[in-house]
């Protein structure tokens, strides 16, 4: 008989799980699926900011790709919702064999947005020609 909450196994006869209070199964659950993080890989850092914008858009290029990370410094940010002066730097590090992948994400970050400028430049050279 197993907790079907935490997993632990009861010897015949019990009926519930001393620790949970429900009700115990018979079948053994599911085992846990094998962690995709492994500590031993070591973490790089792949940006460093203190704009909340830029950090949110890369935690989102990176939970979208699937590629761990970790925000270190993160917990400073809750300074900022008091001051929104302070700008505390975050680090934002992902496992080393992802590493090129979450660079190649976030080269996006890094660079101005082509379209955006094209469309100012081809704007200002009609109003320059119609003058």
């Amino acid at each position: 008989m197993y907790c079907p909450q935490c997993g632990v196994e009861y010897r015949e006869g019990f009926t519930e799980c001393s620790d949970c209070q429900v009700a115990l199964v018979a079948a053994a659950p599911p085992p846990e699926p094998p962690s995709q993080f492994d500590p031993a890989i070591g973490l790089v850092v792949v940006l460093e900011t203190n704009d909340g914008i830029r950090l949110a858009m890369a935690k989102g290029l990176l939970e979208d790709a699937g590629i761990p990370f970790f925000a270190l410094g993160q917990i400073t940010t809750l300074v900022t919702d008091v001051d929104g002066f302070l700008r505390k730097w975050v680090r934002v590090q992902v496992p080393r064999d992802r590493e090129a992948e979450a660079r190649e994400l976030l080269e996006e970050l890094e660079q101005p947005d082509a379209s955006v400028q094209d469309e100012g430049e081809e704007g200002a050279g009609a109003a320059s020609e119609s003058a």
